[in-house]
């Protein structure tokens, strides 16, 4: 098995990634949504400034914007991934809500065995690549 999830209580000194990640998503939305409601642009891509072709960041600033005015299928559109990315980190937050409201010592963690680890690698790139032809196809 490539990835499994394992519930364990904390190490000592261990970073409290149901706060900290929790946190940072919630603060990223808040920054965001405010961002586009009042207006807020970013600057156009370099890289397809010089190539015509898009990067595999192109659209993820569209998507934000679609998702803070909850246009989600037009996020879906403009960048899968970061769509993805966006609703992976709404369960973590969901789920790091439960896990300080019922005082569990037990964490949630994801772990990946030594000898999977390239196929994991391989598959990202595959993925990455796959988005990319998205990303080329729907955004010209």
């Amino acid at each position: 098995m490539i990835l499994r999830f394992v519930r364990r209580p904390a190490f000592p000194g261990e970073t409290n990634h149901e706060l900290v990640w929790t946190l940072v998503f919630i603060l990223s939305c808040i920054i965001g949504f405010i961002f586009f409601q009042l207006g807020g642009t970013s600057p156009s891509c370099l890289f397809y400034k010089l190539t015509t072709i898009p990067c595999l960041g192109c659209g993820a600033t569209r998507c934000a914007r679609e998702l803070s005015h909850l246009n989600f299928w037009s996020a879906f559109k403009y960048h899968p991934s970061f769509f993805i990315l966006f609703n992976l980190g709404l369960v973590w937050t969901l789920y790091s809500l439960v896990f300080w409201i019922s005082g569990s010592s037990l964490r949630l963690r994801l772990v990946i065995d030594e000898a999977a680890r390239r196929t994991l690698w391989v598959c990202v790139f595959i993925v990455a690549f796959i988005h990319w032809v998205w990303q080329c196809y729907y955004l010209r």
